[in-house]
């Protein structure tokens, strides 16, 4: 099974709980560069895009997931550390996430809730009014 394949089916889970929005399998591997990957062996545990806005210095974390079996275990705080590292070497100044879910991890890890207006002008433009998803915002040091 190809990368893309074990992204996609890693956060098909959270697509269908409507906590990650739909990727098809050419997308993820469009893209596939954009991923930062936790494995245990051959088993992909964690995942998470991370893309460049093209504007501000600014990266945007996108389909962040832990496998079901694997949360609670530490491995998001050490996907965050790698997306950090990524985020820095990329030469990202902030890094953020819109999200429904998981609001509580991103104010714990060090993240700011911030408004609309703060995302980059072009993002903001795609910006789902319906989903109505918070923003988290970070500083990358």
């Amino acid at each position: 099974m190809n990368t893309a394949q074990k992204i996609f089916d890693l956060t098909q889970p959270f697509v269908n709980e409507g906590k990650i929005l739909p990727r098809t399998n050419q997308q993820i591997n469009d893209n596939i560069d954009d991923f930062i990957l936790l494995f245990n062996e051959n088993e992909l545990l964690a995942c998470a895009g991370l893309k460049d806005c093209q504007e501000g210095s600014m990266g945007e974390i996108y389909s962040l997931a832990v496998a079901q079996n694997s949360q609670n275990t530490g491995l998001s705080t050490k996907l965050l550390d790698k997306i950090l590292i990524k985020a820095k070497e990329r030469g990202f100044v902030k890094i953020f996430a819109l999200t429904k879910f998981g609001t509580k991890w991103f104010l714990k890890n060090g993240f700011t809730q911030m408004k609309i207006s703060n995302l980059p002008t072009k993002r903001q433009k795609y910006f789902n009014h319906d989903r109505n998803s918070s923003i988290f915002f970070k500083e990358v040091c």
